[in-house]
C-alpha cells in the first residue's frame, strides 16, 4: 500500500470525487474489478482499509471532536489492471474544518477466527450479496429514481453516505482506541427492487483491542453490531436521493 498520510492531509480528493459523479453509469462496474494477468481472470474488490502508518492514528486523535462524518465515493482514472474505485472519509471537526482519509482496496480478505459476542449477521449477509451479484447489475446499485412534482422523474447517483449525528455522538466520539478502519461493501436486497432507493450499503468497521465488557452498547442496538475486536456501523444515509 502506498504511503498516503501526507497526501490525505493535503487533499480533499475533489477531482476523484467528481470523476465518480461524472462517470458513465454503465462504466461504474469496471472500477470495482481488475484483470489478474497471471490467471487472465477479473477479480472483484470488496473491502477497503485505511493506511495504518498514519491515517488511522490521525483519525484516532480527532475522533472525540468529530461533528460530521461522510463516506464519499471516488474514482482514479480507469486502468483494467487496478481497482480504481476507492472511498474517502470526510470528518468535520468544526464548521469549515475538514479532514480526509482515503481507504485502499484490500487485495485479500481477512478471515475472522475470533469468538464473536454478537454475530456479524447483517454485514456478512450483505457482503455475500455484493460478492455474488452479477456484473451487469452492479451499475444499478448506485442510482435511484427521484420523484419531482410536476416534472419528469430524475435518475440520481449516490455521491456520499452520511453518518447520523446520533451515531457520531454516541459511538464515534466514544470509541475505544482504534487500530484499524475498514469499509466493507454490501448490498441490501430489501432495497434492491425499489427503484427509489440506493441498494449499495457500505459498513464501517472500527478495529480495537478493548475487552468487550469495556464497550457500552451506546443505546443503538439494531443499527450497529459489536464483535470481538471491532465495532460495525451498518446504517448510513445515501445522498442523493435522501438529501
Amino acid at each position: 500500500m502506498e504511503n498516503s498520510t501526507t497526501h490525505s492531509q493535503t487533499t480533499n480528493y475533489k477531482e476523484q470525487r467528481e470523476r465518480w459523479a461524472h462517470e458513465e453509469t454503465l462504466q461504474l462496474t469496471q472500477h470495482f474489478h481488475r484483470l489478474n494477468k497471471n490467471t487472465a481472470e477479473f477479480e472483484r474488490v470488496s473491502d477497503f482499509i485505511m493506511n495504518k502508518d498514519g491515517d488511522v492514528l490521525r483519525f484516532e486523535t480527532i475522533k472525540k471532536v468529530i461533528k460530521g462524518l461522510r463516506i464519499y465515493l471516488a474514482l482514479d482514472a480507469s486502468d483494467k489492471e487496478k481497482f480504481t474505485f476507492f472511498p474517502v472519509l470526510e470528518a468535520m471537526t468544526q464548521p469549515g474544518e475538514f479532514h480526509y482519509f482515503k481507504l485502499f482496496a484490500a487485495h485479500t480478505r481477512e478471515v475472522n477466527t475470533k469468538t464473536e459476542v454478537v454475530p456479524r449477521l447483517f454485514k456478512d449477509i450483505i457482503g455475500k450479496n455484493w460478492d455474488t451479484i452479477d456484473l451487469n447489475l452492479i451499475d444499478d446499485l448506485f442510482i435511484a429514481t427521484k420523484k419531482v412534482p410536476k416534472e419528469f422523474d430524475r435518475i440520481v447517483r449516490v455521491k456520499y453516505y452520511e453518518v447520523s449525528q446520533d451515531i457520531i455522538e454516541k459511538v464515534i466520539n466514544n470509541l475505544p482506541e482504534i487500530n484499524g478502519i475498514t469499509l466493507y461493501s454490501g448490498i441490501d436486497m430489501n432495497k434492491f427492487g425499489d427503484k427509489t432507493s440506493i441498494s449499495f450499503t457500505p459498513v464501517l468497521g472500527f478495529q480495537h483491542n478493548a475487552a468487550m465488557e469495556d464497550i457500552e452498547g451506546y443505546g443503538l442496538q439494531g443499527i450497529m453490531e459489536f464483535s470481538k475486536g471491532e465495532v460495525l456501523i451498518e446504517y448510513t444515509r445515501p445522498c442523493p436521493p435522501t438529501c
